[in-house]
């Protein structure tokens, strides 16, 4: 039975979303200490497919109107699978190279590392206290507070 409330609330996917922020930090970081290294290209997760796959798991929870639409969209083209979040979607792959490339082979950007560590790390402390206003209201309705 409390199985069924945790997968019935937001709290799997806000789970998977703090999951992937913590990969992705560990690979961000890893981008940071490689900043000197000869011919190191820089790495990420697919950011942009984690987010298509997560938009895909809150449409299956998506309400829909009297005429079986549904109620509001985060967005289209949303692929459709049957595995939400594959494994692919926490392994790292060389980011492309979004500024000049410098003689010894790097795509280094300090700037660009500590920005994108930044927003990964309020995406994982949006998900974390999300989850935690879930958890505190579960705790509520249990003891008969709410």
């Amino acid at each position: 039975m409390l199985e069924s409330l945790f997968n019935s609330s937001t709290i799997p996917l806000l789970a998977k979303t703090a999951a992937f922020a913590e990969r992705r930090h560990e690979v961000l970081a890893g981008n940071v200490a490689n900043i000197s290294t000869p011919d190191y290209r820089t790495r990420d997760l697919p950011v942009a497919e984690f987010r298509a796959a997560l938009e895909e798991a809150v449409g299956r929870r998506r309400p829909v109107d009297s005429s079986g639409k549904p109620a509001w969209s985060f967005s289209a083209g949303v692929p459709a699978s049957g595995e939400s979040f594959p494994q692919a979607l926490y392994q790292a792959l060389e980011a492309p190279p979004k500024t000049i490339t410098f003689q010894d082979g790097n795509n280094r950007s300090i700037e660009k590392e500590v920005m994108e560590i930044t927003k990964n790390s309020l995406m994982q402390t949006v998900a974390i206290e999300l989850m935690n206003v879930q958890l505190n209201r579960l705790e509520a309705a249990i003891s008969e507070r709410a």
